[in-house]
């Protein structure tokens, strides 16, 4: 339109006034617009490419993070295992709706698990290469190799140390430790709960920056690498939200299985419940908390930026039979 417009303008008006190059003004002028529309065209369709671009589904965002390197932090959802290895192709061998947990593997699940990975799962959706506890620690190099592939869980610093005090079936507060697989079970001598603190904590910190003891130089290490290379972050407290959320990123159906808790505090009722921390006697873990904190964060503003919620997550508890 702007092009015809502006030529009708000129032929009227250099016409009058008889210009003796006007048609070959004319014809400069519309090549000119014409050059100008075209480029104006372009800039909106790679404008328009790269927004299409930037629209993440949640196929290229599981891809994005494979092989998915699943960080199991002691006593932060062991039952999380259920939500990563039932993704769809991501563990062919392992059945469909196949609970893993003690019913159906024994008390020695993470074991089974660790020795039929390789077997079980796709090596391209999935790192298998586990030790025997699964409880992995991330050198430099493992760290770089894996960066933006790691998926975890964390848990409130007290909670989770009061946890593993009280275990029953790993016997943390044993000296030396001794695993659930453990035939003998009868400890050497009990941690008292400051030996405990000084054993226990930090943990979550020393998992993520590959060492034990962490310190506080740890710190700034430990929320760089969260923020930069883990996929997904969930919290052990917000359970429901949590696998809720990891579906949205990562598409796959919601299953009931995941929603159990295969490793409950309580193993007599089958509940997990919060500790008196006043046992602590006001004692904190200050390397663990800024952690925490951080991976709160990351959690609240995921929740935000993929529009999560108990409302939104209806179709999912409802798939999943827990609404």
């Amino acid at each position: 339109l702007a092009q015809v417009t502006l030529r009708l303008t000129c032929q009227k008006t250099l016409s009058d006034i008889e210009f003796p190059y006007y048609h070959t003004f004319s014809m400069f002028v519309r090549l000119e617009i014409a050059t100008v529309l075209l480029w104006v065209v372009s800039v909106s369709a790679v404008a328009l490419l790269q927004r299409h671009l930037e629209i993440e589904t949640p196929l290229m965002r599981r891809l994005k993070a494979s092989p998915m390197f699943w960080l199991h932090i002691p006593k932060c959802g062991t039952s999380f295992a259920n939500t990563v290895m039932h993704m769809p192709n991501m563990c062919p061998g392992l059945g469909e709706n196949l609970s893993i947990d003690d019913e159906q593997f024994g008390k020695c699940f993470e074991r089974t698990l660790q020795k039929n990975c390789l077997q079980w799962c796709d090596q391209s959706l999935i790192h298998c290469n586990w030790p025997i506890q699964s409880h992995q620690f991330l050198s430099d190099e493992k760290y770089e190799e894996y960066k933006g592939k790691f998926v975890a869980l964390l848990r409130q610093p007290e909670q989770r140390l009061l946890s593993a005090y009280t275990d029953d079936g790993d016997l943390f507060r044993a000296e030396p430790y001794i695993g659930i697989c453990a035939e003998n079970r009868t400890p050497e001598r009990i941690l008292s709960l400051d030996e405990f603190k000084s054993k226990w904590a930090h943990w979550a910190t020393g998992q993520i920056v590959g060492h034990l003891p962490a310190t506080l130089a740890d710190v700034p290490v430990a929320l760089q690498r969260l923020r930069e290379g883990f996929a997904f972050v969930g919290l052990q407290e917000e359970w429901d939200l949590s696998v809720c959320l990891f579906h949205t990123k990562f598409g796959g159906p919601c299953r009931n299985l995941e929603f159990l808790d295969t490793r409950p505090s309580d193993r007599a009722t089958g509940n997990t419940s919060e500790y008196d921390t006043s046992i602590l006697d006001g004692w904190v873990d200050e390397i663990d908390g800024p952690v925490y904190t951080e991976a709160q964060r990351l959690f609240y503003d995921d929740l935000k930026r993929y529009g999560v919620s108990h409302e939104t997550c209806q179709a999912c508890y409802q798939e999943a039979n827990v609404a």
